[in-house]
């Protein structure tokens, strides 16, 4: 159970005093440290805080831990929560230094800040209403420099740590400190440690890290942090983000400003940006160009439009806000949104057989898309969901194919599937406690959402159909060479492409020989594109010149005869509608640049999403491991002893020495002069220096071994299926459920196509002006959605710009 520690540390043994039977040790931190910091008197500057937590997440409030801000009984308005898994160090330190920075311009503010102008934070000790928890999933996962980092802050300390007490095993390793300093991207350490001057002065940081035993993934450590620390800080606002996002100056406060301007908000979230690199050289990038693209309409149009309704479908996990209380279960009940949303995760650590099938799809499948919409439905509550559009984090996003698949097919799986979970439960808007007027528009938003999630779940097929038709009128227009052989031999690339695409998809990573061939389904499909772009208006200009010598053109009547009676112009209408909305949405938002530099890679690449991204997602929905993993085998673990009640211990302490050479030696890792280059590229699986718990009575090698054998068994006992068959049950079931699901939406799109295309229906489906009924319906609902998506944006933005004037009024 030991782990190697450097061999110029001395233990020297150390008898506590276990608080309510548990192991909490206050070590003190390096003097080096202490000297060079402003607040130096004080428990919560001078020591670091150690507390070894022995059961699961849920029982942490029934198991007498405390945390130091309950000792010192301070009133928390934001708990923020950071999830670590195997980003790099920098990326930790990115979102980790941007929120101390948030905090600074919050807690300290100067005459630019709107925060100094609020009776909370005006206050000289604010930032003891802040605490920062960072979740780090699993021990042997994290990076080992992303511990030097928190070395460096006086957060964690090596070989203070210990694997069990008194016989029980250590769930999760608690660090908690109040620190001055921070580290940048760069890893470059800041604060008053450096320079002298208010540009580096941090006020003290109150920093909970919570360092999971076991890797078990994103789900289970927002469990940690809502049902273990979060009871125990009671925080009035609770903001989720992830380790790689910078968080954008001021976010923090409005996010804050957001729930205290309005007692009903009860969820937020802030625009997503993305990096673009310096003179926005990353959109010479197709895969980028596009995704920033679809970020801005996103953040322009999509997010307003439901921030007016109360109910955002999709909050981003890189900048999202809760009210904590409307998370919490009901007294009676004791059922709330938190019970649903980690309800996978109870399943895959209970003991017990369960039927795998019991288990929401939808809810699984959706991970945190479903939160948002137990929140609004909240029974006897009037909950709505806010969009923060001063709030903003900034993110990388994938370069390559084969990330930019992984990434969104994550993405569109649980939005689709959290879709679907709030459409198959509608009902739950008219138990919540909204007035009647909220709760029809609520009901009109998830309609819209329904009818938005069935063109979705068509748009393989609908996409087909406007390439058949088009292409198809085009093989024999007049002055046009390509013909019906063409026609023909594209509409057969195009379909043996989508098995292709659907093959390889099936149980294949795109990389290797499979990389390539998605590769060419990109190029192909953004050829279609232009093809079909070029198919539409040279139709149009083709019919339209046939009239315009009769056309009196002083006459409006008269230009739109000659319009009407051009092929496809429906097509036309609701392109240029289209282009319109995105272009005047994004001039009255102040950000007109990426209309510029990303609208023609994302045009091209749109169909890619539909025929690639959506055939991928669908075939890979099956990998339930995005948010939950099995725990390790719990037979490695001594035998918990539950007869005992211990009140002391005897532990292995590193001695004052040992503690200061230690934190020299992250301070001398993280200078790059002294660091080598390849220390940042450590391996992600080393472990971290812990080191067993010491206490005579409860030795785990006087301990009885679990009894595996099923001959000493009692007899009556009911045999428990083993976790590998329990986990085997489950990827099957999901296997199948996989399968239902993408041979519905194959059948659906299949008989969708071979019903519009059959050469029965062209007679009844065949306008005057030659072109498609179909196909016009189509291209009106994408009008129709495009124009009521503008005009809830345009709402949103008069009434943004109602509260900014009555602030500044004010």
């Amino acid at each position: 159970m030991s782990m190697p520690v450097p061999i110029h540390y001395v233990f020297k043994p150390k008898k506590v005093q276990l608080t309510d039977g548990n192991l909490v040790l206050d070590t003190p931190v390096p003097t080096s440290y202490l000297s060079a910091v402003d607040h130096q008197s004080g428990k919560e500057f001078e020591t670091m805080r150690y507390m070894a937590v022995t059961c699961d997440a849920d029982m942490v409030p029934e198991g007498r831990y405390k945390l130091r801000t309950h000792s010192l009984n301070r009133s928390i308005e934001i708990a923020i929560c950071l999830t670590v898994n195997e980003e790099s160090p920098q990326a930790f330190c990115l979102t980790l230094h941007s929120l101390i920075k948030n905090i600074k311009q919050m807690c300290a503010p100067d005459s630019k800040s709107k925060s100094h102008k609020n009776p909370i934070w005006s206050e000289e000790d604010s930032w003891k209403k802040v605490v920062i928890c960072i979740v780090a999933d699993g021990r042997r996962n994290l990076n080992p420099v992303i511990l030097k980092v928190l070395a460096s802050m006086g957060c964690w300390q090596e070989g203070v740590a210990k694997n069990q007490v008194n016989g029980n095993a250590v769930q999760a390793h608690i660090f908690e400190y109040s620190t001055q300093v921070s580290v940048d991207s760069k890893l470059k350490l800041k604060g008053r440690t450096l320079k002298n001057s208010n540009k580096h002065h941090f006020p003290p940081i109150q920093i909970v890290f919570c360092l999971k035993e076991r890797h078990t993934k994103k789900l289970n450590s927002h469990r940690w942090f809502f049902n273990a620390l979060c009871p125990l800080l009671q925080p009035k606002i609770t903001l989720l983000t992830t380790a790689g996002a910078k968080i954008g100056n001021g976010s923090l406060f409005h996010l804050w400003n957001a729930f205290d301007r309005n007692p009903n908000t009860a969820g937020a979230c802030g625009e997503i940006r993305v990096a673009k690199g310096l003179l926005w050289w990353k959109v010479l990038n197709p895969i980028i160009a596009a995704q920033i693209f679809e970020y801005k309409v996103s953040s322009v149009l999509e997010k307003p439009f439901e921030s007016i309704f109360g109910y955002i479908s999709v909050m981003p996990g890189a900048l999202v806000a809760y009210r904590y209380e409307t998370l919490l279960p009901e007294p009676i009940s004791g059922k709330g949104p938190l019970t649903t949303y980690f309800e996978p995760d109870y399943l895959v650590f209970s003991d017990d057989h369960h039927d795998v099938g019991e288990v929401l799809e939808y809810s699984y499948f959706a991970e945190d898309q479903i939160l948002p919409f137990l929140v609004a439905t909240r029974p006897h509550a009037q909950n709505t969901m806010q969009y923060v559009r001063s709030a903003w984090a900034e993110t990388e996003l994938p370069a390559g194919i084969g990330s930019f698949l992984g990434m969104k097919r994550k993405w569109q799986n649980r939005r689709f599937f959290g879709l679907i979970y709030a459409i198959s439960h509608v009902a739950a808007i008219w138990r919540s406690g909204h007035n009647v007027a909220r709760k029809l528009w609520m009901t009109l938003e998830i309609i819209y959402l329904g009818c938005d999630t069935i063109f979705w779940f068509l748009a393989l097929g609908n996409y087909y159909l406007v390439f058949y038709y088009m292409a198809k009128t085009l093989a024999v227009a007049p002055h046009f060479s390509l013909g019906g052989t063409g026609f023909m031999l594209m509409r057969y690339v195009y379909i043996c492409l989508i098995v292709v695409v659907t093959m390889i998809s099936m149980g294949n990573r795109p990389r290797g020989q499979s990389l390539y061939l998605f590769i060419l389904s990109f190029v192909f499909f953004a050829c279609i594109q232009a093809y079909i772009l070029f198919a539409a208006g040279y139709l149009t200009f083709l019919h339209a010149t046939e009239f315009l010598p009769y056309a009196n053109w002083e006459s409006f009547a008269t230009v739109v005869a000659v319009f009407k009676a051009a092929g496809y112009h429906v097509l036309i209408l609701a392109l240029v509608c289209c282009y319109a909305v995105y272009l005047v949405s994004a001039i009255l938002y102040g950000e007109p640049w990426h209309m510029i530099a990303c609208f023609v890679q994302f045009m091209l690449l749109m169909p890619s999403y539909v025929s690639v991204l959506g055939v991928y997602a669908f075939c890979n929905m099956h990998e339930v491991n995005w948010g939950i993993k099995e725990p390790e085998d719990h037979e490695k673990d001594p035998l918990i002893s539950r007869d005992a009640i211990y009140h002391a211990s005897t532990v292995l302490m590193p001695d004052e020495r040992s503690v200061a050479a230690a934190y020299q030696d992250a301070l001398d890792d993280l200078d790059r002069k002294k660091r080598p280059k390849t220390s940042l590229q450590a391996s992600s699986s080393s472990p971290t220096s812990i080191l067993p718990l010491h206490s005579g009575s409860s030795s785990s090698s006087l301990l009885p071994k679990p009894v595996t054998s099923e001959k000493a068994k009692p007899k009556g006992t009911a045999t428990r299926p083993r976790r590998d068959d329990i986990k085997t049950m489950q990827s099957d079931y999901y296997t199948t459920f996989r399968t239902r699901i993408l041979l519905l939406w194959i059948v659906a799109n299949g008989a969708l196509v071979i019903t519009i295309s059959a050469d029965q229906l062209a007679p009844y489906l065949t306008l005057d002006d030659g072109s498609n009924l179909y196909v016009t319906i189509v291209v009106w609902i994408i009008t129709v959605g495009a124009t009521g998506r503008f005009l809830g944006s345009l709402v949103y933005l008069l009434g943004w710009i109602w509260q900014f004037f009555r602030q500044f009024s004010s």
